[in-house]
């Protein structure tokens, strides 16, 4: 479960860590009075779950309450990408002399927590790994040990780092990996970590992820529709579905999560671009029927490409929720498929009788058939 910025600086706060002086606000006039009480260029920044949302523009700076209340007008009550904008921070604008990029991950290679650590902060740590790799640092943490403090010390130094500087830092990662394990964490990141002129360090962003078995411990946390980037996404998870919204004009459909990647990787080689992944199953037809519902709510979608091969989710059984599904729903898109596997031959029947869609024999015609509906609507 994603948390909102305003809540992880809150964590952040609790934990020692510093953050900027700011508060959140649900409406202008809240914007104007926590400008007006920090009482100097304050930055307005939209509280969503999506990243990238500076490039959206929904981060603004304001020199004055008046100014704070105008960009809160404007932002609050948009969307910024798929979300609703409902409250913004307003912070203290911050004497940026550096910024640097700190995170505890779990590495699912080692099966541990991970530290990585930059002082090329302030973009995506995919871009720095991709282009200048050298420049992060990582330390492989034994979980029944935890962080060691020579480990923090360790990637202090790496970092450049003499003197008090080092243990100012240590501490602060310290700091930070007791957050990691108390909050039950599968990320907590700070990006940008920025030096102010005056050399301290204060995070500027923070972004934190609670894995979502451990919500049950985490009483302070409840996972409803405003946790989800997309409202399709919470609805899924009501059925047990997976859902991720793309930028594409394919909607998806497959049974597994193995398949759904191959899928959208074959929809890709091909040509097209795939509008969402989207994985069910199970052994009611009643999944296959929401599903499709799900996907068809998305305007984006001209065709939907459905790709299953049921052993355990028997291919009759997911046909039956697909064939009430198109009869109740009347998509207004094509539909392609290829439904293989334990009682397909019924299965076939089952789509041809009822509804009249024919299955394709394999997911290369069926893909292929997909992609040129897609770009030919």
């Amino acid at each position: 479960m994603k948390l909102y910025e305003y809540e992880g600086k809150e964590l952040f706060r609790r934990g020692g860590i510093p953050v900027p002086q700011g508060k959140v606000a649900s409406s202008p006039e809240e914007a104007y009075l926590v400008a007006a009480e920090i009482g100097k260029e304050v930055v307005i920044k939209s509280q969503i779950l999506q990243g990238g949302r500076g490039k959206a523009g929904g981060i603004k700076f304001a020199a004055s309450p008046e100014e704070a209340k105008a960009w809160a007008s404007e932002l609050l009550g948009q969307k910024l990408k798929t979300e609703e904008i409902k409250k913004v921070l307003v912070e203290e604008k911050l004497d940026i002399a550096e910024e640097w990029y700190l995170s505890f991950t779990v590495d699912p290679a080692a099966g541990a927590p991970l530290l990585m650590a930059s002082r090329s902060g302030g973009v995506d740590i995919e871009e720095i790994a991709l282009q200048t790799p050298e420049k992060i640092i990582t330390e492989r943490i034994n979980i029944f040990h935890g962080l060691m403090p020579f480990q923090a010390r360790r990637a202090a130094f790496a970092l450049g780092l003499e003197g008090n500087k080092v243990n100012e830092l240590a501490s602060l990662l310290l700091k930070l990996y007791r957050l990691f394990r108390q909050y039950d964490a599968e990320l907590v990141e700070i990006n940008p970590l920025v030096v102010t002129s005056q050399g301290e360090f204060i995070a500027a962003d923070a972004k934190v992820i609670i894995y979502d078995n451990a919500l049950y411990r985490q009483k302070e946390f409840v996972k409803g529709p405003e946790r989800f980037e997309d409202e399709r996404e919470y609805r899924a998870s009501q059925y047990g579905l997976s859902y991720v919204k793309l930028d594409g004009n394919i909607g998806v459909l497959c049974t597994g999560a193995g398949l759904t990647m191959t899928t959208l990787d074959l929809i890709t080689y091909y040509g097209g671009r795939p509008a969402n992944f989207l994985e069910f199953g199970g052994a009611t037809y009643r999944n296959s029927y929401y599903a499709l519902e799900i996907v068809l709510s998305d305007p984006d979608v001209k065709v939907i490409l459905i790709n299953t091969f049921g052993l355990v989710a028997r291919a009759d059984v997911i046909s039956e929720g697909l064939a009430q599904a198109i009869e109740e729903l009347k998509p207004q898109v094509p539909i392609v498929a290829s439904i293989r596997g334990t009682g397909e031959e019924e299965a076939r029947k089952i789509l041809e009788s009822r509804v009249g869609l024919k299955l394709f024999p394999n997911v290369e015609a069926a893909v292929q058939e997909a992609v040129r509906l897609a770009g030919s609507s």
